[in-house]
């Protein structure tokens, strides 16, 4: 066998790792890495793979993200970060940062603070944190997380929603449990002051439940 009866293969393999693909995205819309993907793919194939279909026919689609899915906080910052300031309003009057834990707190409220002010987006959050002396680690990296999140912004009501229900079965429980415990040990009136505080409380919580789920379509006529 001579060597240039080994050469179609070689060839072969160096023409799919040099050259673009039929379908690679339009040169006004190519990247690093783009070219980067496109030339570990064609190795990819030339080694007898499939095609990794990280392309529509419009091009270069988003690869799938990499871990667990975000949680329904996450989706609220992250849809926040890129929704109107009339959306984000909106959403201020339903989940308040005392609904979230840290370090989600943290940011919403710089959120709705700057949305009130007729400001959004991620870098006016961050600037906003900074100048609060919030911006510790933690809330810098969930920012970064929730920057890129893909929290939509048309499906905000659903995130408060979600979070709000969460919230108030939570916080029933947690009354219930102390009136079990207040009620062997508190004095009668002292045991109603805690129904009606437990109770305006829960009531609030579920106002702004039902609000959020007429706003994500979700409410019973």
């Amino acid at each position: 066998m001579t060597a240039n009866e080994n050469a179609p293969a070689s060839n072969e393999g160096a023409s799919r790792l040099h050259h673009p693909a039929v379908d690679s995205t339009p040169s006004g819309h190519r990247s690093q890495i783009t070219d980067q993907l496109d030339r570990f793919n064609s190795a990819w194939v030339a080694q007898g793979h499939p095609p990794i279909g990280y392309r529509t026919d419009a091009g270069a689609n988003q690869l799938l993200p990499v871990g667990p899915p975000p949680d329904s906080c996450r989706l609220l910052l992250s849809g926040a970060l890129w929704g109107s300031q009339k959306a984000v309003k909106n959403a201020a009057t339903l989940v308040h940062p005392e609904d979230l834990d840290e370090p989600h707190r943290t940011i919403w409220a710089a959120i709705c603070a700057l949305a009130a002010r007729g400001i959004t987006g991620a870098q006016a959050v961050m600037d906003e944190i900074v100048r609060t002396g919030d911006a510790s680690q933690p809330v810098r990296d969930e920012l970064t997380q929730a920057t890129t999140a893909g929290g939509v912004p048309e499906a905000i009501p659903y995130y408060c929603a979600q979070i709000l229900a969460g919230h108030f079965r939570r916080a029933v429980e947690s009354h219930g449990t102390g009136l079990v415990g207040w009620c062997a040990t508190a004095g009668e009136d002292e045991l109603w002051e805690h129904i009606i505080t437990g109770g305006t409380r829960l009531r609030g919580l579920h106002d702004r439940l039902t609000a959020a789920r007429k706003g994500a379509g979700d409410a019973h006529e």
